[in-house]
């Protein structure tokens, strides 16, 4: 479960195509691990989860346990994508 939240993570804030540097500048894990995470060969650890959390604090709940409460700002990728695009018709998609 939580590899399937960090590839929705990684391809939700990565913008490159570099996407293991650009993951790793962000949170500090090294690319062997966030290659070896996303791959599911590698377990997450305390460390892996604390780097990646404060990087990205506001998935910390969704994240670590699956929940979102966006009254406490936890929220996560796919519900940013919602809202961002709630009220957009497909010609503004376009």
């Amino acid at each position: 479960m939580m590899r399937e939240r960090l590839i929705a993570l990684v391809n939700h804030t990565c913008e490159t195509k570099s996407i293991h540097k650009e993951f790793s500048e962000k949170t500090g894990l090294s690319r062997s691990v966030i290659k070896n995470l996303l791959n599911g060969v590698q377990r997450f650890n305390e460390d892996h989860i604390r780097l990646i959390t404060t990087a990205f604090p506001q998935y910390k709940m969704w994240f670590v346990f699956g929940q979102t409460q966006p009254e406490t700002a936890q929220t996560s990728p796919e519900l940013e994508e919602v809202a961002g695009s709630y009220g957009k018709t497909e010609t503004d998609t376009q």
